[in-house]
């Protein structure tokens, strides 16, 4: 769902509610899988079921799996935490991408109804 403009969900950035797998990965060492729950030009809200220790700032790498039929459809980057609600999940701002995983988070953003 897009929000209208005026609205008291409004951001700068489209933004749409969704359900798509996703992960957040720390290092090399730790991937913790999750859903996506919201998504914009700039920035996610992933839900995450498992504890994990991040603070606001954090680089994660991350993982959106941008079609429900295809695992391979990735949307993938760097993005930094800034947002964290305990026993939910996490908001991050996306600060790396490359261009075809810009190009299908597009696709995400401006092709749904």
């Amino acid at each position: 769902m897009a929000y209208p403009m005026g609205s008291k969900e409004q951001r700068k950035d489209l933004r749409v509610n969704s359900d798509l797998p996703a992960r957040i990965s720390i290092g090399s060492q730790l991937t913790v899988q999750g859903r996506l729950k919201d998504l914009s030009l700039t920035s996610a809200f992933i839900t995450i079921k498992s504890s994990i220790f991040l603070k606001t700032g954090d680089v994660v790498g991350f993982a959106i799996q941008a079609s429900s039929n295809n695992a391979d459809d990735l949307i993938e980057g760097l993005a930094s935490v800034f947002r964290i609600v305990a026993g939910e999940g996490l908001a991050v701002y996306f600060t790396k991408m490359d261009e075809s995983s810009s190009d299908r988070l597009k696709k995400i953003l401006y092709t749904r109804p």
